[in-house]
């Protein structure tokens, strides 16, 4: 039980090593996708396809997200997607960060566009 408690202290250290070095590249693709535009649920939503690689996920017209029922169902697709209980194990370190990324500031920009749409 000792040797089983090294490899996984071993194992920790090496990934938050990994995400120390995915940090920047990480940051950067989150903050060229938000474009300055972080509370904007709707240009976050319509450009979301350029971070969102990893999955089956379509592209958004801005178009579309005009109405706020429309608006909410691409933010509950979205958080479905990239809730970090819904990530798939099985996608890379990287994938993982940028995922978290994204349902952080689609929460955040989603709150925003509830208090300014008077939705609950």
């Amino acid at each position: 039980s000792v040797q089983k408690l090294k490899e996984e202290n071993q194992l920790e250290i090496r990934i938050e090593a990994e995400r120390a070095r995915l940090y920047d590249p990480v940051y950067n693709r989150i903050e060229a996708w938000k474009s300055g535009k972080a509370d904007d649920i709707r240009y976050l939503l319509s450009n979301l396809s350029t971070v969102l690689t990893w999955c089956d996920w379509k592209q958004i017209d801005s178009s579309d997200l005009v109405m706020p029922k429309k608006v909410k169902i691409a933010y509950m697709k979205a958080v479905a997607k990239t809730h970090p209980d819904k990530i798939p194990s099985s996608l890379e370190l990287e994938q993982k960060m940028i995922a978290e990324n994204i349902f952080s500031t689609l929460s955040e920009a989603w709150e925003k566009f509830k208090v300014d749409n008077n939705m609950n």
